[in-house]
């Protein structure tokens, strides 16, 4: 038996799943494909959804230097406006470009897409007005989309509506900004790795 902590309660489960088998968040997720190396300290794999806040420089110096944009289908989703497209795209790369410019159609993006790699840039103007059980269901279309592709949902800064739709991820990481550190016998910041942070964060 395996004791996994979940939502304050302690669960029990055999110990009888298949070999190269994870337990994230009470889900059987299969490792089998390919695998996106955030950090030193994290790997993104087919099958997963992981919500990420991080500063806009932090993320384009991220998606410029990741080779498997240029090996995969690679899809970026953004709203009206994109902080980063500008700077990232790169046309060695098999790079498709989608714009929603209303939650329908971010729906209808997110049902159409048979990418391996998809990049959500998240627009809080597309949720203004939206009803909540329209964002739950956007939340549950990533999540769904996201058992056949790594998935990303971006923001440099959380709101409430991020916050939803981070409830569906697999894991929610904040980057921090890399810090120099100072020289020996000085006590200033050090460079801090990337870590996983709970909801109660936003």
């Amino acid at each position: 038996m395996i004791q996994v902590a979940w939502r304050g309660r302690d669960i029990y489960l055999p110990f009888t799943f298949a070999p190269r088998t994870l337990i994230i968040n009470t889900r059987l997720i299969h490792t089998d494909g390919m695998e996106m190396r955030l950090t030193p300290w994290i790997t993104l794999t087919t099958g997963t959804f992981s919500a990420i806040v991080s500063s806009e420089e932090e993320m384009v110096r991220l998606l410029t230097r990741r080779e498997e944009l240029r090996r995969y289908l690679f899809l970026y989703i953004s709203g009206n406006y994109s902080r980063l497209l500008s700077r990232v795209g790169d046309r060695r790369a098999r790079f498709d470009v989608r714009r929603a410019f209303t939650t329908h159609q971010l729906l209808t993006i997110l049902r159409e897409a048979a990418h391996t790699i998809v990049f959500i840039e998240h627009d809080p103007t597309l949720f203004d007005g939206v009803p909540a059980h329209l964002i739950t269901t956007v939340g549950r279309t990533i999540q769904e989309m996201a058992a056949g592709s790594i998935v990303i949902l971006y923001t440099p800064v959380p709101d409430r509506t991020f916050g939803t739709l981070a409830d569906y991820a697999d894991r929610i990481v904040t980057l921090a900004p890399e810090q120099k550190e100072e020289p020996k016998g000085g006590k200033g910041p050090r460079e801090r790795p990337a870590g996983q942070v709970s909801l109660g964060a936003f």
